[in-house]
């Protein structure tokens, strides 16, 4: 669900920016993902999620299974 939730805001935001000329969420995504700064950013949050979403990372370094997950 909370994906849905993410989907929505993003298009919703990107509809408005448009129509009132501002830069969307999506142009800043991408203006960031071609800086030299933003490139490896991206990709060490890119590995970090698919790790945990995987469960590749034990629990105890896992900072969003830490901080969010309830059960042991």
């Amino acid at each position: 669900m909370a994906w849905i939730g993410l989907i929505a805001y993003i298009a919703a935001y990107d509809i408005v920016a448009m129509k009132t000329k501002n830069p969307t969420l999506s142009a800043a995504f991408y203006k960031f993902s071609q800086s030299k700064l933003g490139q490896p950013t991206l990709i060490t949050f890119w590995f970090y999620l698919t790790a945990h979403l995987f469960r590749w990372i034990p629990k105890r370094y896992d900072l969003f299974r830490q901080t969010f997950e309830t059960t042991p």
